[in-house]
């Protein structure tokens, strides 16, 4: 009975660690996509080419969809993306992501 106790404990603690894992991994395919998005989306805006396309277009092509696109004075742009993840079977979350980009000054 105590060995079925300690196997169900560390069952449950593996699967602990890879729903966390899985976080962990979307999270920074968020960041990086995020980071790209800003950086390309800043260089568009310098170019005169419309910013937050471009931000949308770098987001999917690095796994994460273009949450938010915001073009502030300078130009600075600030990009939110977000990733779904699927933790544990039957549970699906979100991994947000957010990066500021702009010249440099």
């Amino acid at each position: 009975m105590l060995l079925l106790a300690v196997i169900s404990v560390a069952f449950v603690l593996a699967v602990g660690a890879v729903a966390l894992a899985r976080a962990a991994d979307a999270r920074g395919v968020a960041q990086a996509a995020a980071d790209l998005a800003a950086i390309a989306a800043a260089q568009a805006a310098q170019d005169g080419r419309d910013p937050c396309g471009v931000a949308a277009s770098v987001a999917l092509v690095n796994g994460a969809a273009l949450q938010r696109c915001e073009v502030l004075p300078g130009p600075d742009v600030v990009v939110t993306a977000s990733v779904l993840v699927n933790p544990i079977a039957g549970w699906t979350a979100t991994a947000s992501a957010q990066a500021r980009a702009g010249p440099v000054r």
